[in-house]
């Protein structure tokens, strides 16, 4: 009974070092995984490669001047870093350091009251159509780079 796990000839034998093998095994391959999802949170989130691209998609058609009106939405604007920052007519709109303290990021969440008003969340659904959230793993980058520092 040549198995490549077995210590003795006796089939309980084989059977209990293949199972422990393979306890092993994945076990490992869990620590691996793990490993690998906390690389991915202590990575640097990165605003021209990593949230530009996500603005660009999903925000910067209103939030840039490059639209008809030559004004962005609530004068906040997602096409560029330094503006972002500075925010716009609410202000709070991204506070580096604190995800839970920026509107941006409540916002791409859920509608928000702000001043006792209710504003609507991001991205605004066309008309006629129900909003639609940014996918789990684009607002969690963005929280991420929020949280990082807005660099």
């Amino acid at each position: 009974m040549g198995s490549l796990f077995c210590v003795r000839s006796s089939r309980n034998s084989c059977m209990r070092i293949s199972a422990a093998a393979l306890a092993g095994a994945i076990g490992f391959a869990g620590m691996a995984h793990w490993s690998r999802a906390e690389d991915e949170t202590d990575k640097k989130v990165n605003f021209t490669a990593d949230i530009a691209p996500i603005f660009k998609q999903s925000c910067v058609k209103c939030h840039s001047l490059n639209n008809p009106r030559k004004q962005a939405a609530a004068n906040f604007r997602l096409d560029d870093r330094a503006a972002a920052i500075k925010g716009g007519k609410i202000g709070h709109d991204i506070v580096p350091g604190k995800s839970a303290d920026s509107l941006l990021y409540k916002l791409i969440q859920g509608p928000v009251k702000v001043h006792g008003k209710n504003v609507d969340p991001m991205p605004k659904a066309k008309r006629g159509e129900t909003f639609k959230p940014l996918p789990d793993e684009q607002i969690a980058l963005i929280k991420r780079w929020i949280d990082q520092g807005a660099k």
